[in-house]
């Protein structure tokens, strides 16, 4: 029967000599073909953190003398009791390098260092050879070389590519890093190494009943350590590290127990990524993210901690190490976890969350898929697309909102938690400018005080200011209309409204079902129902906003109904006037407010014309642009329709000459006309007459139509052939409808 050495802590050495408690020793370590190559001397980023860390700790414990111990190295000793790593190949070696490179530095006798010599890779020729010339008393490094690396390959034993061997590559690399790290400090160190200030457990693979195949499972050969892995690692080691006057070696191990089975269970629903594949059947990666999102709170809401890298490992080594809150930030870590446990999240979820809403319940709300804020958090937080997070800061508080809900469940009731969720996310909805990073921790606390209060806290700048001050007016209004919960959030429900319902008030709240039947009319027919009354246009830069017609740009009403409480007023007049007219609105009445209007209107400015011609409503983004003269006023008749939202350098049109252009089309469409598509620039600042080789233009006050004369030089001039006056009030409104007037001038040309 073969024999084992028994589960206890080792140090390298101890393996070649023994235990005093019964411990055999090795005759060798042979890191088997069927291992990768040596990782931790690799040149990534990740390896480099891993290798920093790694080294670190070694480092520290040396220097200081303080006795670190690493995690279990497991292996199956063969009949010859050489040593055959299956787990803690990449530890091995690395200790194999720092304890030649000590022993070469401090001189340490040849017979003391012998037993490295028994250290061996059975991968390639090249990687054996190498560990047996470099430990071999004919070769004594020159410490004085500021790499390593470079002297031992230019030694005569060093063929030029034994470079290529990625084992070997790796491990120049890690002694040029140690030679950094212990030249300078490399004094008496050896009598640490060999009195166990650097151990570890070690226990022989059969004892645990392992077989060939599970062996061969646990070493797929080239598979790094997951990220998962080595943050585990990190994590644990970390928590070890904390005084046992603050935490006990009890409360270490059960928060690592947690770990490997509360949490995983927790997550274990959301094992599958949703790509298909078995290779994603894991839990790893979902826990990293979760982990990350509270880490990210951690910075979030303490300000004097400055996170100075966006690597997991850093973070945890920042917040659990090298922090004196680190029990605090554990603390959190555990809460953050432990609130969802025993919860039916799913149920929690679609509790108070839908994606649509219905009459029956609607104190759910509303918000876009998926409703499952916590898997989504698993599946996707931290990812990003382009410059787009995948995990909107939105999503982040209102994941924060409902994991502070978990932790004050005895504070806060399930009824109350329902009314403020909805404060949150109205909140959030409203405030597309206030959802930065940099404000998260303004965000953070509003949102705690919403749950903790029922109510907006003020004097700070956290959600979107107009918002705030309307679900403060709700929260008051409500202690005396509680009956009217539920009509409130119907209101607030509406996709064009999205929590923002000061276009109606409070106090026209019985208006709510009237607005639902007005916008489920043709939108373009709202949009000019409205313009008859009034002029309701909101001013966005030097640009101006009316409703679209189409459901694809909804976005404009949304905007023009989230205004300033101020600026909303001549809005919601507008608005009311039209609700007031009937408790159910058709098409059809609709069309009866715009022919009344375009039946009586005696002078025609904007509004007029927007009613009147289809093609001056695009129903894209409902933008509009006056004369950049007098670009915050709507002054004249110099008005240019946008395409775009935002950059008048897009596709634009002056509404007049495009209204002329449609109808001569539509009435004769092989008539020679043209148009250009950029009136901005001058690309359509005229209407070519081709047909007669001349063109149209309007002033505010006048029509003309032109043709350009050559000169003898080759410039043209400007030759007037009609100049017809657009008749006005002393006010500059049009009294005779300008679009006509030039329809008629052109007909007059045709027949010529």
């Amino acid at each position: 029967m073969m024999n084992t050495i028994d589960s206890k802590k080792y140090t390298f050495i101890d393996l070649f000599r023994g235990t005093e408690g019964g411990g055999e020793a090795l005759n060798g370590i042979e890191i088997p073909l069927i291992q990768r190559d040596y990782a931790q001397g690799r040149d990534m980023p990740k390896v480099e953190d891993i290798r920093r860390r790694f080294v670190g700790a070694l480092k520290k414990a040396l220097i200081n003398n303080e006795p670190v111990t690493l995690d279990f190295v497991y292996g199956e000793i063969d009949n010859n009791r050489t040593l055959i790593p299956l787990d803690g190949q990449q530890r091995l070696t690395t200790l194999f390098l720092l304890h030649w490179y000590i022993a070469r530095r401090e001189g340490v006798s040849e017979d003391k260092l012998a037993f490295l010599t028994k250290f061996s890779y059975a991968t390639r020729y090249s990687a054996r050879e190498f560990c047996k010339r470099l430990v071999s008393p004919d070769y004594q490094p020159d410490f004085n070389r500021f790499k390593l690396s470079e002297e031992i390959t230019d030694q005569n034993w060093m063929p030029l590519d034994w470079e290529n061997d990625s084992t070997i590559s790796a491990m120049l690399r890690m002694i040029d890093y140690i030679h950094v790290m212990f030249n300078n400090s490399c004094n008496n160190l050896w009598p640490c190494l060999e009195n166990g200030c650097i151990s570890f457990y070690f226990l022989p693979i059969k004892q645990l009943g392992a077989t060939d195949d599970l062996y061969i499972k646990m070493n797929s050969r080239g598979k790094p350590l997951t990220e998962f892995e080595n943050v585990k690692a990190e994590w644990e080691a970390s928590i070890r590290a904390i005084s046992p006057s603050i935490m006990s070696k009890q409360d270490a191990e059960q928060i690592e127990q947690k770990l490997d089975l509360d949490w995983t269970d927790l997550l274990w629903p959301y094992r599958n990524g949703q790509t298909g594949s078995s290779a994603d059947d894991v839990v790893d990666d979902k826990f990293i993210r979760y982990l990350r999102f509270l880490t990210d709170i951690i910075y979030y809401k303490d300000e004097e901690l400055k996170k100075n890298s966006s690597d997991i490992l850093s973070i945890v080594e920042d917040l659990f190490r090298d922090s004196e809150k680190a029990p605090e930030h554990l603390e959190f870590i555990e809460r953050g976890f432990d609130c969802w446990l025993h919860v039916d999240i799913e149920h929690l979820f679609n509790t108070y969350l839908t994606t649509t809403p219905t009459a029956s319940d609607p104190q759910k709300c509303v918000v876009a898929a998926p409703v499952n804020v916590f898997a989504q958090a698993c599946y996707t937080y931290g990812d990003m697309n382009g410059r787009t997070r995948l995990f909107p800061i939105g999503r982040s508080v209102m994941l924060y909102a409902f994991l502070y809900y978990l932790q004050h469940k005895e504070t806060i009731s399930d009824i109350q938690f329902a009314r403020r969720i909805r404060i949150i996310t109205n909140l959030i909805k409203q405030s597309e400018y206030e959802l930065r990073e940099d404000n998260m921790p303004n965000l953070l606390r509003q949102t705690e005080y919403i749950l903790t209060h029922g109510d907006v806290e003020d004097g700070y700048l956290s959600f979107n200011a107009n918002q705030l001050a309307e679900e403060h007016e709700k929260a008051v209004w409500l202690q005396t209309h509680a009956d009217k919960a539920d009509t409130l959030c119907r209101l607030e429900n509406h996709p064009l409204l999205q929590g923002a319902i000061r276009v109606i008030g409070l106090d026209h709240i019985d208006f709510t079902d009237r607005f639902y039947s007005l916008f489920a009319c043709d939108h373009s027919l709202v949009n000019r129902a409205l313009l008859s009354i009034g002029d309701y246009a909101l001013l966005v830069n030097n640009r101006f906003q009316i409703g679209s017609g189409s459901a694809d740009f909804d976005s404009s009403w949304r905007a023009i109904f989230s205004t300033s409480q101020q600026g909303i007023a001549p809005k919601k007049d507008i608005l009311l006037a039209l609700l007031s007219q009937s408790q159910h609105f058709t098409n059809d009445m609709l069309q009866s407010v715009i022919d009344r209007y375009l039946r009586e209107t005696r002078e025609y400015d904007w509004r007029h014309y927007l009613v009147k011609y289809d093609a001056m409503r695009p129903e894209r983004y409902g933008m509009y642009f006056w004369d950049e003269k007098n670009p915050h006023e709507k002054r004249g008749y110099s008005i240019l329709m946008m395409w775009t939202e935002k950059s008048i350098s897009g596709r634009n049109y002056n509404i007049f000459l495009k209204a002329l252009n449609d109808r001569l089309l539509c009435d004769f469409p092989d008539l020679g006309i043209s148009l250009g598509e950029y009136a901005y620039s001058g690309d359509g600042s005229v209407l070519k007459l081709t047909f007669a080789d001349k063109y149209l233009y309007f002033a505010d006050d006048k029509l003309y139509i032109c043709h350009q004369t050559p000169d003898e030089q080759g410039h043209t001039t400007e030759t007037i052939d009609m100049e017809k006056p657009i008749p006005q009030t002393e006010q500059g409104t049009d009294l005779e409808d300008r679009v006509e007037l030039a329809y008629e001038a052109v007909k007059s040309l045709m027949n010529k």
